[in-house]
């Protein structure tokens, strides 16, 4: 009976520690955060006490790996024994191999204000879907993470930002702008006449370095006037952007006195995710590639006919599907001037497919003389504008099919 109570637990004991050996170990890489800073303090009354800054910090895996990870950053008043939660970074990808992973949280707007104080803060960074911290601030951060002063809006001297676009341009329809116009306004919440300036930036929405785009010079703005505004062009042909996602951010500045007294970044919705494109990536260009006759209709064999079908066929140079119509000219005998014989109907096109083809009835809706006549055919884009959107086109001079056809009315097609 020993013996069998042995075999069992040293059983047990086997199939325990296959167990904990399938498991495998939780992985652990090597975080740091190697610097922070403070960025886009905002103090518009020279207090020294600002309603909103950045805290940046630069996160370092010394493993080559890529990393979903997270942050939370904690305050508490200087004098405070113990931290509070003040807010998330969000998740973000951090690179291994000891590279560069620069990350920010707006203290103050968009975030919490905090009422006038001294604040100390702290970080804690950890990995998406883990609790653990990887990496936190630490001795060497406390000079810059100590003592610093806050106030809110409502005390500073306050700005406020507000941007729109405007004249949208995009060929292709996909929702990727040439250019469009950014219009900013610019309001201070007193009844006060200030000189400012401003400072556009723009950077792809994965990157996190701004690059300058755009400098408004100084002008006036008065209280909350609704016409002091300025605006840019964004894309072709002032600084062309390729395909992708935009972050816009603008710095304004009071002129007298150069200090930063407003920020609006990619927070802000209509500064995030922008998406642009190049001018070749959003042009496109159409080609009748091929014309031709058929159903020819011609009683009396004197080679004059009463009606056709004129056939041609468009392409467009990029492989999508377009919406066209075409509209029909002939010229008649003794003239230079081309007159409309037909509007077709609106029909779509892809790329460079054979089956992208219309036809048009000559001879039909208008009859025509005995003579011989040129004829034109233009391809136009819908649009809502009364001004017609003109593409392409091939006449009588560029394609012989379309000249000298002869055509006469129904009463002298009589078969002999």
């Amino acid at each position: 009976m020993l013996k069998k109570t042995c075999l069992v637990i040293f059983a047990s004991v086997i199939i325990a520690f296959c167990f904990s050996c399938s498991k495998s170990p939780e992985e652990d890489y090597t975080y740091s955060i190697d610097k922070v800073w403070w960025s886009d303090s905002i103090d518009t009354n020279l207090d020294h006490y600002v309603q909103s800054k950045r805290l940046n910090f630069d996160l370092r895996i010394q493993e080559n790996v890529t990393r979903t990870v997270n942050a939370r950053v904690f305050y508490k008043l200087h004098d405070a024994s113990s931290f509070t939660f003040y807010a998330f970074l969000g998740e973000h990808t951090a690179n291994g191999s000891d590279s560069k992973n620069l990350f920010f949280v707006p203290i103050g707007d968009p975030n919490k204000e905090l009422p006038r104080g001294n604040y100390d803060f702290k970080i804690e960074v950890y990995e998406a879907g883990n609790t653990r911290i990887e990496a936190t601030t630490g001795q060497k951060d406390s000079v810059l993470l100590t003592m610093q002063r806050f106030e809110q809006s409502s005390n500073d001297k306050n700005y406020s930002i507000n941007v729109r676009w405007s004249n949208q341009f995009d060929r292709s329809n996909n929702t990727y702008w040439r250019y469009a116009k950014l219009v900013l306004n610019v309001d201070v919440d007193a009844p006060l006449t200030k000189n400012v300036y401003a400072k556009l930036y723009y950077k792809k929405s994965a990157e996190t370095v701004y690059q300058i785009y755009h400098e408004f010079p100084n002008y006036s703005i008065y209280d909350q006037n609704v016409q002091d505004t300025v605006s840019c062009f964004v894309g072709t042909p002032t600084i062309e952007l390729e395909h992708g996602t935009y972050d816009f951010k603008i710095e304004l500045y009071e002129s007298a006195n150069n200090i930063l007294v407003a920020l609006a970044d990619e927070s802000t919705p209509e500064l995030n995710d922008v998406k642009f494109e190049s001018e070749s990536e959003d042009s496109y260009f159409y080609t009748i590639s091929r014309v031709w006759w058929s159903d020819i209709v011609d009683l009396d064999g004197d080679t004059y006919t009463q009606f056709r079908k004129l056939n041609f066929a468009v392409e467009v140079d990029k492989n999508e599907t377009r919406t066209i119509f075409a509209k029909i000219y002939y010229m008649p005998p003794d003239t230079s001037d081309y007159l409309k014989y037909d509007s077709t109907a609106n029909f779509p096109i892809t790329g460079k497919l054979p089956t992208n083809i219309y036809s048009s009835n000559i001879g039909y809706s208008i009859q025509l003389d005995s003579a011989k006549y040129n004829f034109l055919i233009s391809i136009y884009e819908p649009t809502a504008d009364t001004v017609e959107a003109f593409q392409a086109s091939v006449s009588s001079s560029t394609d012989t099919t379309l000249a000298n056809q002869k055509f006469e009315t129904l009463s002298r097609d009589i078969k002999k």
